[in-house]
């Protein structure tokens, strides 16, 4: 296999949920990289139906109310993934809305980014997208998808069997 893939695949394979953190910043650049890895993902018809907002370690604490984890309190980072459904694409068959479907591409592709700067992250869905709204000053239009815990994990980022449904279970060729 090429050294490159091969990396990328590791890369996949060390990537997991972390829901404790150092009390470590994460660097400028390494941050920038991760905001442009959001601003560069694909998107339905490049209509980029997203809004994120960064909210870093020392404003973390306004969200500490929706955390339903304690570790999260750590993170030196917080992204407020958001969707601008009137702006996405629609699909003409059944009308189906991509905001949500967007950024989530974003989100993924960009933890792949924070997974090879060597930093752990959490897709947080267990929350009040209310009261993140309220607290963000987050406009009405505007929806809260996930928000995302970012920094170095408290355990090194390796390797490991995760449990996941056999192949045949979940892929059909050529119909189902």
């Amino acid at each position: 296999m090429d050294e490159k893939l091969e990396t990328f695949y590791e890369l996949y394979e060390r990537r997991k949920s972390i829901r404790e953190f150092l009390d470590k910043e994460i660097e400028k650049d390494k941050l920038e990289r991760l905001i442009e890895a959001l601003r560069r993902a694909q998107s339905a018809a490049n209509r980029q139906p997203w809004h994120f907002i960064i909210i870093e370690k020392q404003d973390v604490k306004k969200l500490y109310e929706v955390f339903t984890k304690e570790g999260f309190k750590t993170a030196p980072l917080i992204i407020a993934a958001c969707a601008e459904p009137q702006s996405a694409w629609l699909r003409k068959a059944d009308g189906k809305n991509y905001a949500w479907v967007d950024v989530t591409i974003a989100i993924t592709e960009m933890i792949g980014a924070a997974t090879a700067e060597g930093l752990g992250t959490c897709w947080i869905a267990a929350i009040e997208p209310a009261k993140v709204r309220e607290i963000l000053g987050i406009p009405v239009n505007i929806e809260v998808v996930a928000l995302i815990a970012v920094g170095y994990p408290k355990s090194p980022l390796v390797k490991e069997e995760k449990n996941r449904k056999p192949l045949e279970g979940i892929i059909h060729y050529g119909k189902w």
